[in-house]
């Protein structure tokens, strides 16, 4: 008995040292909204803390990335100290999403994930383009959320109201090794 949890722990110490970090270059995360009647509101930040690991196949990919709420800025500055208002930037400070699989599709892959945002936990799925070459990994994606299911409620401003729904796209750029 105490061999094969020797043998186990082996196993799983060797899978663990084989996993390669992956060196975050850059990147940028757009969220897009819309105020009902008015216009669209598209905050982003290229301000992204990311720790992925990868062994030889893409399926092993895992790890995390995150952002600071105060890092989004859109074209308005008045409307991104309510969108940090919005979701409870003081409390939460932090954007962050786990990546737990990911799945090869057609020409793209699934990847899914525990999104925390206004510390609630949800899970999420992201369509998403991978590039490999010249030894970068290259991830292009999109989902959606609804601030609702974060426990956040979209502002209103008169007769306005900003759409639940918050449409996210990335491209983040790593050099492997």
């Amino acid at each position: 008995m105490a061999k094969l949890v020797f043998t186990l722990i082996f196993a799983a110490l060797l899978s663990s040292a084989n996993a390669q970090n992956l060196q975050f270059v850059e990147g940028e995360i757009k969220a897009h909204t819309e105020v009902f009647g008015d216009k669209n509101i598209n905050p982003s930040t290229k301000d992204i803390i990311s720790h992925l690991t990868m062994n030889k196949k893409l399926s092993s990919l895992k790890g995390t990335i995150s952002l600071t709420i105060f890092s989004l800025h859109s074209d308005n500055e008045k409307r991104d100290l309510n969108m940090y208002e919005t979701l409870h930037s003081e409390t939460f400070p932090q954007i962050s999403f786990k990546l737990d699989s990911i799945e090869k599709l057609d020409n793209n892959f699934l990847i899914k994930g525990f999104l925390t945002l206004n510390g609630i936990e949800k899970e999420v799925s992201s369509l998403t383009q991978i590039k490999e070459e010249n030894n970068h990994l290259v991830l292009d994606g999109k989902f959606s959320i609804n601030l609702t299911s974060f426990n956040l409620e979209p502002p209103t401003m008169l007769f306005l109201t900003v759409r639940d729904q918050i449409d996210i796209s990335y491209h983040l750029d790593y050099i492997k090794g």
